[in-house]
């Protein structure tokens, strides 16, 4: 049974979820506007990360090698070496023995030679011993067929050996090293293998987490090195790596611009230290974490109103992004970055036009349901006033032949049922007056017909009117009129007001009872009053008692009434601008009336 009832309301709500799959399958093959390649935006953007303490980089340029031995070496000549400046321009095997001594002097842990020297270069002397020394790297390179080529000063088993070849994308821009499972190994590998230890070799390209732009590194002069410019202790525990940072053969582009050879194989030893390999969210993950973001979103539209959910989602897609640049700094995780922003614009979108067709289609219900609801209120209202206006004849007729009667010699019994049956007949014709004056209300063709009116002489007239009522039951009907100007009123509507509120006072003030009726200026302002000696209203029945067909609990089944004469007072004195009041306590009676405004 709750399996239907799912299905059901899924079939309710398929408009929605079609538009949600919609939005998930497109903002799934957004992620091709993502770095699904390459992550060099992410690494401009975060600028310069924290980096290995334990690596030290030391330069060789043109110029200083030049300056140190005064000319460019004559047995370069001697084996056929062309003009063009390589890595064996900078070989001379008792400088590069003084440099090593003073480095290896401060133990370092290692010490990486980043130029590649050629096994055609003269043999050092033997005695030049920290040329041999293990714990110096030379690097080789790959020849034209992919096969090693080992440098000068490989020992027997190449363990001093290792690669320093990079591989460049189409854009010739370097991203990624490509490890071989066989040895020689990469320099960079090799290195950071002597402070953390071996580590599972593989042969899938990875990814160099680039942590800045070049020379982010310690850096320092090989010629300060060999004149002994350099702080005691400064290579102890270190990774030294050697290269120029001039040579062109040791520039590589990279996505934070160019970098030399020795940096590159620092990022490289920097990335397996600290295990900064970057991990990437897998297809499905990234599918799933954009349909959470989607339905976010969703809720966020279909819960807030417009303007607030516009800029809820201006934050749901700050928040998206801050997340996955946050990520990827602190973890190396990637995730979608401009996939989830494109993701909110589309349901933005689209759930908008949803939105305004839901609108639409409701407005349009609304507008039938209105058309309907009016074509009904006529009928009623024709109705009402056709079934009123055909009794008010037979009620005139009843009323007609019961003074012809009354007029004749008759028995007392006989004598008071008719004047009971005239009494009633003529309730029954204002109950029908009512009806019509309402409806007459509620089809809007009721208009003020303002003209000068005294209002006290409508006070008299109605007085004069209602007097026997109020004699039959012994009432003292005091009248207190100001004298005031005319005012521009419709007279007929007004004097039904003060029928109404004088006669409801006669009907609720026992017998020997005392009405006031009183009027006055008071600022600006005609105010007409009706007190009584009445029961009075409850508090609780007070705060309706203006409302339509409403009579008082206290009084249903004791006096007669239809519940519209208050709701009539109302209406008429608001279409005039005035305001009504009501005054009441239980056991003290009510003081109830109306203000109007002397100019109209």
């Amino acid at each position: 049974m709750g399996i239907k009832v799912w299905l059901a309301q899924m079939w309710k709500s398929k408009g929605l979820c079609m538009r949600i799959l919609f939005c998930w399958a497109l903002g799934t093959s957004f992620t091709i506007f993502d770095e699904t390649v390459n992550y060099d935006q992410r690494f401009r953007m975060r600028g310069a990360q924290e980096t290995s303490k334990s690596i030290v980089l030391v330069y060789f340029n043109q110029e200083d090698w030049t300056a140190w031995h005064g000319q460019t070496n004559n047995w370069l000549r001697s084996i056929g070496e062309p003009s063009t400046i390589t890595d064996n321009y900078f070989w001379r095997s008792t400088t590069w023995d003084v440099l090593l001594g003073h480095i290896l002097a401060q133990n370092p842990k290692a010490v990486g030679v980043t130029f590649f020297f050629s096994d055609q270069l003269p043999k050092p002397d033997e005695s030049l011993r920290a040329l041999s020394d293990p714990r110096v790297i030379w690097a080789g390179q790959l020849d034209s067929e992919g096969r090693p080529a080992l440098p000068l000063m490989h020992n027997s088993g190449d363990h001093n050996v290792a690669l320093v070849d990079l591989h460049e994308d189409a854009d010739r821009i370097v991203r990624h090293f490509s490890p071989s499972l066989a040895s020689p190994l990469n320099m960079g590998l090799k290195l950071a293998e002597l402070v953390v230890g071996p580590e599972p070799h593989t042969s899938e390209p990875k990814f160099i987490n680039f942590r800045g732009p070049r020379e982010i590194f310690p850096l320092i002069s090989a010629v300060d090195i060999m004149q002994g410019h350099v702080p005691p202790g400064f290579f102890s525990g270190k990774l030294v790596l050697i290269g120029s940072n001039s040579l062109q053969s040791h520039q590589f582009q990279t996505p934070l611009g160019q970098m030399s050879r020795m940096d590159m194989m620092a990022q490289i030893a920097d990335n397996v230290i600290g295990k900064r390999w970057i991990t990437r969210l897998s297809t499905g993950l990234s599918s799933v974490y954009l349909l959470a973001v989607l339905l976010l979103a969703a809720y966020i539209l279909l819960t807030y109103p417009q303007a607030v959910a516009f800029v809820f989602l201006l934050w749901l897609g700050l928040g998206t992004t801050a997340l996955s640049l946050w990520v990827f700094d602190s973890f190396y995780f990637w995730t979608p970055a401009i996939s989830p922003l494109l993701l909110i614009l589309m349901t933005y979108v689209v759930f908008l036009a949803y939105q305004l067709s839901l609108k639409e289609n409701q407005t349009w219900r609304l507008e039938q349901e209105k058309s309907l609801l009016s074509e009904l209120d006529q009928l009623r209202n024709n109705f009402v006033s056709l079934i009123s206006h055909d009794l008010k004849t037979p009620i005139a007729k009843i009323q007609a032949i019961c003074d012809r009667l009354l007029a004749g010699n008759l028995e007392m019994e006989v004598k008071d049922g008719l004047l009971s049956l005239r009494k009633e007949s003529v309730e029954l014709h204002r109950y029908i007056q009512s009806i019509l004056q309402i409806s007459r209300l509620e089809s809007s063709r009721d208009q003020v017909s303002r003209e000068a009116t005294d209002l006290n002489e409508l006070v008299e007239k109605v007085v004069q009117q209602l007097s026997p009522l109020s004699q039959d039951k012994r009432q003292t009907l005091q009248l207190k009129l100001e004298p005031m100007f005319s005012i521009e009123v419709d007279s007929v509507m007004i004097q039904e007001v003060i029928l109404n509120l004088i006669e409801n006072a006669i009907k609720y003030t026992p017998n020997d009872g005392t009405i006031l009726v009183q009027t006055q200026e008071v600022d600006e302002k005609a105010v007409f009053s009706v007190k009584d000696t009445g029961c009075g209203i409850p508090p609780d029945d007070q705060r309706r008692i203006f409302e339509k067909f409403f009579r008082g609990q206290a009084q249903q089944g004791q006096i007669k009434g239809t519940g519209l004469g208050l709701f009539l007072v109302k209406y008429f004195i608001e279409l005039h601008g005035g305001e009504v009041f009501l005054e009441s306590a239980v056991g003290k009676g009510t003081r109830v009336g109306f203000t109007l405004p002397l100019q109209g």
